[in-house]
């Protein structure tokens, strides 16, 4: 059985068409059956690594301000904590666009028949997440891209 057994794959491929035109997908999977999803792993790596440096900008942007006030240290540590980890506006779409380009790439890495251990999309949600993580990632893509974010948790 395939990583994306059960007719997943076509599930996916099916769904895609809620967010991209039908010949931007077709388009896509032909140009990168040969190519492999290494571009796309890229992108959706770059995405999330700027929404990590995103939250660490606003955690040091608070610490700051409170250094600015003079206050104790811990508080400054407390306050960068806390900034760096609260949601941030736009922040499940962007995860959901990098989750989406993920298994979009897995998907093209399949119909091209590809070494499943060659496709970077895999190994990056794999090496991050773990075979459980990637499996509900897979569920997720199979119902609405909309819910990847609440899936699996952002790369980091």
């Amino acid at each position: 059985m395939s990583v994306l057994g059960d007719g997943r794959s076509a599930v996916i491929a099916g769904r895609a068409g809620a967010y991209v035109s039908d010949e931007t997908w077709k388009a896509l999977v032909k140009k990168h059956r040969r190519r492999g999803c290494d571009d796309l792993a890229s992108l959706a790596r770059a995405i999330l690594q700027g929404k990590e440096q995103l939250h660490a900008a606003v955690g040091r942007a608070a610490g700051g301000l409170l250094g600015l006030f003079l206050r104790p240290p811990i508080a400054r540590v407390f306050a960068r904590e806390l900034a760096a980890r609260i949601p941030l506006p736009g922040e499940a779409e962007l995860t959901a666009a990098a989750r989406g380009l993920q298994i979009a790439g897995i998907y093209v890495c399949l119909t091209g028949e590809r070494d499943l251990a060659g496709c970077a999309c895999l190994r990056d949600v794999l090496k991050v997440e773990g075979m459980e993580q990637f499996k509900k990632l897979a569920e997720g893509a199979t119902v609405d891209w909309l819910e990847l974010p609440g899936r699996v948790p952002a790369l980091g």
